[in-house]
């Protein structure tokens, strides 16, 4: 028994759990970064944050809501990957499937367990695993009939109530059971999502060549990544809920404070949403690259036009981050208003920062996501310390950043590097 789920697990692990790891990673490094900034040093008590969402219910329907659409893409990818539907159709005892995804996705929610467990104990731990798990498993299963409903009812229920842990372990059990089940049986008759048509086509044309190219990009964004900006909002939100309980623990804070918590806790979220789309974005200019060459626009113009595309979503992205900073710590209306424009500055020069980092990592020799990886950790540690050292003055540095790595100038001397590894990369093969 023990060798057939090992070897359950092993296949899992090597398709479902791949997808998994690749679409968990940046949203799971940015908490990580978020979570050092407000947790370390003289920084918030995990304590306090649980504290919060059991005394608040705003408060901990956020809390639940941001960590559901956090952890989302690795559960769907861990339940619905389609190299993983063949072991429904073998010999396989349905107990010891069930039992090798319940342990995947455990793990797929360890930083959840964590926090409750550091702020309210173990048990509250084991609680918190016990009802991610449950909640995810319903929201993949689509539930039917009315035995599922009402488990996904009572926990829902008990979210809402804010129920003590044990309460919340036996209002989950079944949730879990039927949900694990349903989400396991029914992921190879979810059909495929509708594609989005394509933007320019209905939008009227605004005229000029970069807002063309820009809106081409982002409808290839919104037709085919829209996974990705939903990860960015979820991040976005927890980004919002960490700057929040900082400012709400340390008592009433002025708008200079605020600003920089906010910033603070802003950086790190830009950079890996923004690094999350200029992926698809650079792969886009390069798809039309062809076409571009053939209609002659030049290299500034499609430079601009990539970085648009990017600051786009981030804008927008960070403006809700400082509007929900806002309204969480209750900020007088001037505060808020500069939350709303520091946050919406900050946005639109990370989104260029996150562009350049990927921009230069990119260069299809086998090593790029390690690239990526590291240059963007490095610019969001540089960018977390000076947003939490300098302030809102912070912006002051971010801008030449900005410019140099998404301008026109940066994107040809990036694109010359590249060209020129290649060619002695070819000289060496030859």
């Amino acid at each position: 028994m023990l060798r057939r789920f090992a070897l359950v697990l092993r296949v899992l692990l090597s398709t479902a759990g791949k997808d998994a790891f690749a679409r968990a990673m940046p949203l799971y490094m940015g908490l990580g970064l978020v979570g050092t900034v407000v947790f370390g040093g003289n920084g918030m008590d995990p304590a306090r944050l649980t504290g919060l969402a059991g005394e608040s219910l705003p408060f901990r329907l956020a809390l639940w809501s941001a960590w559901l659409l956090v952890g989302m893409p690795a559960a769907r990818a861990l339940l619905r990957a389609p190299a993983t539907f063949f072991l429904r159709a073998m010999p396989v005892p349905r107990l010891l499937l069930l039992s090798a995804h319940a342990l995947l996705l455990a793990v797929a929610e360890l930083p959840w367990v964590a926090l409750w467990a550091f702020g309210a104990g173990a048990l509250a731990g084991c609680a918190a695993c016990l009802v991610a798990l449950a909640a995810h498993c319903m929201l993949l299963a689509r539930p039917r009939g009315a035995i599922e409903l009402a488990a996904l009812s009572l926990l829902a229920g008990a979210i809402l109530l804010g129920a003590p842990a044990s309460l919340l372990l036996a209002c989950a059990a079944p949730a879990l059971a039927l949900g694990l089940r349903a989400a396991v049986v029914r992921a190879p008759e979810v059909p495929l999502g509708r594609e989005l048509p394509l933007i320019p086509s209905t939008v009227p044309a605004l005229g000029g060549a970069l807002v063309a190219l820009a809106l081409a990009y982002l409808a290839a964004l919104l037709r085919g990544h829209r996974a990705v900006l939903l990860r960015g909002l979820a991040l976005t939100a927890v980004g919002a809920l960490a700057a929040a309980a900082w400012a709400r623990t340390n008592g009433p804070l002025g708008a200079g404070p605020l600003a920089a918590a906010s910033l603070a806790a802003l950086a790190p979220v830009a950079l890996c949403v923004g690094a999350g789309v200029s992926g698809p974005v650079l792969r886009e200019e390069r798809r039309l690259a062809w076409l571009l060459d053939a209609c002659g626009a030049a290299a500034p113009l499609r430079a601009l036009a990539a970085a648009a595309a990017v600051a786009a979503p981030l804008v927008a992205l960070a403006l809700a981050h400082g509007a929900a900073v806002g309204a969480l710590t209750r900020a007088a209306p001037v505060a808020a208003l500069r939350l709303l424009g520091g946050a919406g500055l900050a946005g639109l020069l990370l989104s260029g920062v996150a562009l350049g980092c990927v921009r230069w990592s990119v260069r299809q020799d086998g090593r790029d996501s390690s690239r990526v990886l590291l240059s963007v950790l490095a610019a969001v540690v540089a960018a977390t310390a000076a947003a939490w050292t300098w302030g809102e003055l912070a912006l002051a540095a971010w801008a030449p950043a900005a410019a140099l790595l998404a301008g026109p100038a940066g994107a040809r001397w990036i694109s010359s590097r590249r060209e020129r590894g290649a060619a002695v990369r070819e000289g060496r093969a030859g």
